[in-house]
Formats: structure tokens, C-alpha cells, sequence
């Protein structure tokens, strides 16, 4: 869904397909007719964002056969709906796992696949993408050695990226999402890491979840972010929590204000995920299609009552 400021900034609410994920492009068309749609009548707009998660085989295939990669565009464009965003944190043969890190050439090539694809699926109207990627590897035998190849593959990266834009012109930016656990763990680290490398192509990912649970303190993160000049490339795992888990709701308007406001650079993506527990297996699509329904309806209201309003 499109929401526009009054400033003119178009805000871009999507969830997160990682929750229904599909091996083979058919399967992933399939999905797109099983829940996006259904999703997207639920709640009675005409164009529904989605953040599609494209398993490395279906990325690998996208990338040599444009015929298919146009087939993907008109499948989403005959269901009403668009993307803006990929999800590109998984990488192994399922969305949940996560794959190769940084120091590895497959984790390059699967985002700079995810970059192409996402240029040409873009809305023409629409001039930057993003896609979430890990925090660059795991904490546990993650020697100095590895690192510095690691920030080798991201500067060409950067470097690519740019390129793409000199080709398509359309900004493709690649957030790196902090993790507990893993090289980057908080919003400072991926700033002192990444943040100066590219701020046109590289930036972050904002956890509303960590920074509700006070996982860290949000308005530190933004405000290093804001000093920084580091794009928020997304605003993800948006939730409507309860059972006594801190809302999410704060974190969304205090971070869209910023960015707003223009004191974080980036983007405008906002990014929805059903609740873990709540998954096709457990409870069927139609339980999947209410909560991510649901979750999408409860994120627009808090938007609105932000003062945006519905986009046509």
C-alpha cells in the first residue's frame, strides 16, 4: 500500500512473502495468488505491497532468462500488487536459514542478483529499492581475516550498485539488518561498519522489534544514524504484539518521523511480518491471510493517525 506525507514523501507498506517462501518461480506465482491476493482484497485496496523473498535458485534463474523475470513482473502486476523491497537475509534452501556470510562469493552475487531484479521489477513511477541482507556473518570463528574480505565484497558491491544506477536509473539500496549474534548486533556497529563506505547505496535496517524490547535504546540509534548520514534502507518486523510484548508502534512513528522529517535520509519502507508463531503448516492459508490481513490493517491505522493518508 502507498501512503503520502504532507510533505509529498510517499510511504511504501509492505509484508514480508518470507512467510509463505517457494523454491521455483511457479511456486512463488502460485503464493502470490494463495495469500497476496487475498491479502490485498481483505483489506480492499487496489495495489498491495509485498516483499518477496526469491530463493538463490529462483534469483539464478530470474537473472538468465529475462522471458521469466517479465513473466514474474506481469504476475504481479495482473494481481495488483508491486514491489519496492526483497528480502534477501535468507540465502540457503530456506528463508529461515541463513546462508552465506560476507566473506563469502555467494552472498555477493545472491544480493547483486536480488539488486538486478529488484531494478526491473520496480514501479516506473517508483526510483529506489531496497533489500535487507545479514549482518555481514556470524560472531562465533569470525577472525580479522574474514572480516576484511567481507568489507572487500561490500565496497564492490557499492561499486556495482552504482554502476546499476548508471544503467537503469533507479537506486537500488542494500540494508544491513543488526542481529544478536552476529558481526553486526546493533544499529551503531552497522553505522561505524558500513556507514561510510557508500550512504547512497548502503545503510541499514531498522529491527522495530529489538528497539521496542529495549534491545537498544532507539532514540540513540537514531540519533547515531542521523549524525552518521546513513540511509534507514527499511523499517522492518513491524508487529501488532500483544501478551504483554512491548508494541511496536512507538519505534514506527518515532523512526518515520525522522525520516520524514528529513533528519535519517532513506526510503520511506515500511515492512510487516505475521507473527512467527502463525504459519501456513500450523494453521492453513486462510488463518495466514487474516493475520498478515490483520497485522497490515493495524500498521496503516497507526499511519494514518500519523497523518498520512491513503495514496491512489
Amino acid at each position: 500500500m502507498r501512503l503520502l506525507h504532507h510533505n509529498g514523501t510517499l510511504v511504501h507498506l509492505a509484508y514480508n512473502a518470507g512467510v509463505h517462501p517457494a523454491e521455483d518461480l511457479e511456486n512463488l506465482i502460485a503464493h502470490l495468488t494463495r495469500y497476496a491476493v487475498p491479502v490485498r482484497k481483505k483489506l480492499g485496496v487496489e495495489r498491495l505491497g509485498i516483499c518477496l523473498w526469491l530463493a538463490p535458485a529462483v534469483a539464478d534463474h530470474l537473472i538468465s532468462d529475462r522471458i521469466e523475470l517479465v513473466r514474474l513482473r506481469r504476475a504481479l502486476d495482473e494481481r495488483g500488487l508491486e514491489v519496492v523491497s526483497l528480502n534477501g537475509t535468507g540465502g540457503g534452501k530456506r528463508q529461515e536459514s541463513p546462508g552465506p556470510d560476507w566473506a563469502k562469493p555467494e552472498r555477493y552475487r545472491y544480493t547483486m542478483a536480488l539488486a538486478k531484479i529488484l531494478a526491473f521489477l520496480l514501479p516506473e513511477d517508483v526510483q529506489v529499492g531496497s533489500v535487507s541482507t545479514i549482518p555481514i556473518g556470524w560472531c562465533r570463528d569470525w577472525p580479522v581475516e574474514l572480516h576484511a574480505i567481507a568489507m572487500r565484497r561490500i565496497e564492490r558491491l557499492a561499486r556495482e550498485l552504482r554502476g546499476l544506477y548508471g544503467v537503469t536509473g533507479k537506486i537500488i539500496r542494500v540494508g544491513f539488518e543488526p542481529a544478536p549474534g552476529c558481526v553486526l548486533e546493533t544499529t551503531e556497529q552497522a553505522v561505524e561498519s558500513v556507514g561510510g563506505i557508500d550512504s547512497e547505496h548502503l545503510g541499514v535496517c531498522l529491527d522495530v522489534c529489538h528497539l521496542s524490547s529495549g534491545t537498544e535504546e532507539r532514540d540513540a540509534a537514531l540519533r547515531g544514524i542521523a549524525l552518521a548520514r546513513t540511509p534507514v534502507v527499511k523499517i522492518g518486523r513491524v508487529h501488532d504484539h500483544g501478551s504483554g510484548i512491548p508494541s511496536t508502534q512507538p519505534v514506527i512513528q518515532e523512526t518515520l518521523n525522522a525520516v520524514l522529517s528529513g533528519a535519517v535520509g532513506g526510503p520511506a519502507h515500511v515492512e510487516v511480518e505475521a507473527h512467527e508463531a502463525m504459519t501456513p503448516k500450523a494453521k492453513g492459508p486462510s488463518a495466514l491471510v487474516n493475520r498478515l490481513a490483520a497485522e497490515l490493517d493495524w500498521t496503516r491505522r497507526n499511519l494514518t493517525a500519523m497523518g498520512l493518508r491513503l495514496a491512489a
